[in-house]
C-alpha cells in the first residue's frame, strides 16, 4: 500500500510540474491517461497477488484436512484389525494366548489414543473462544499459561494477533513460536 500512495504521490507531483512546465494541455492529458494506467495497472497486479495467495492458503487447507483424514481412517483400520484378531483369539482356551491379545489390544488402544492426539494437537484453536483446559492441550501451555491467557483475554477483551500474546506474563517468544500455527484469533 505504501508503494502505491508513493506512486499517486509522484504521479500527481509530476503531472503538476508537467503542467506548469508545459502549457500544452495535450501533454498533460496525456501524462495524466498514462499515469492512470500506470496506477490501475498496479493496483491489478496487487489483486492477483492477494488472490494467488489466498488460493494458495486454501489449498494449503485442504491438503491438511485430507492428511487427517486419512490418519483417522488408518487408525480406525488398525482398531479393526486387531479387534479382528482379538476376536479370534478370544475362542482359544490358553490364558497364554489370551494374555497376548489382551496386550495387542491394549496397544493399539494406546496407538489410537496418541493418534487421537496427534490429531487434536494439529486442529486450531481460538484463543478468543477457548477455556483454560482447552488451552492446556497446547504443547508448551500448562495450568499456569493458560490460565493467564484467559485472564488477560477476560481483563482486556478479545486478543488480535500473535504477537499480543508476548504482552501476557509467563508466553515467552520460544513458547508462542510453538503454538502459533495452532491457533485463531
Amino acid at each position: 500500500m505504501k508503494s502505491l500512495k508513493s506512486l499517486l504521490t509522484l504521479t500527481a507531483l509530476s503531472i503538476a510540474v508537467s503542467g506548469s512546465a508545459f502549457a500544452n494541455e495535450n501533454t498533460v492529458t496525456a501524462l495524466k491517461k498514462e499515469s492512470v494506467t500506470n496506477v490501475n495497472s498496479m493496483i491489478q497486479k496487487q489483486k492477483e497477488n492477494v488472490i494467488s495467495g489466498k488460493n494458495s492458503l486454501k489449498e494449503k487447507a485442504v491438503a491438511t484436512k485430507e492428511e487427517v483424514k486419512e490418519a483417522v481412517k488408518s487408525t480406525k483400520e488398525k482398531a479393526d484389525v486387531m479387534k479382528e484378531k482379538a476376536k479370534s483369539m478370544k475362542s482359544s482356551d490358553t490364558s497364554s494366548t489370551k494374555n497376548q491379545v489382551s496386550e495387542k489390544f491394549n496397544s493399539a488402544k494406546q496407538q489410537i489414543k496418541a493418534e487421537k492426539q496427534k490429531i487434536a494437537s494439529s486442529a486450531k484453536v481460538n484463543v478468543n473462544k477457548a477455556d483454560a483446559e482447552t488451552l492446556q492441550k497446547l504443547s508448551g501451555i500448562g495450568e499456569k499459561k493458560a490460565q493467564a491467557i484467559v485472564d488477560y483475554r477476560n481483563k482486556v477483551g478479545k486478543i488480535k494477533n500473535v504477537s499480543e500474546l508476548s504482552k501476557i506474563d509467563g508466553l515467552g517468544e520460544t513458547t508462542i513460536e510453538k503454538i502459533a500455527p495452532y491457533l485463531t484469533f
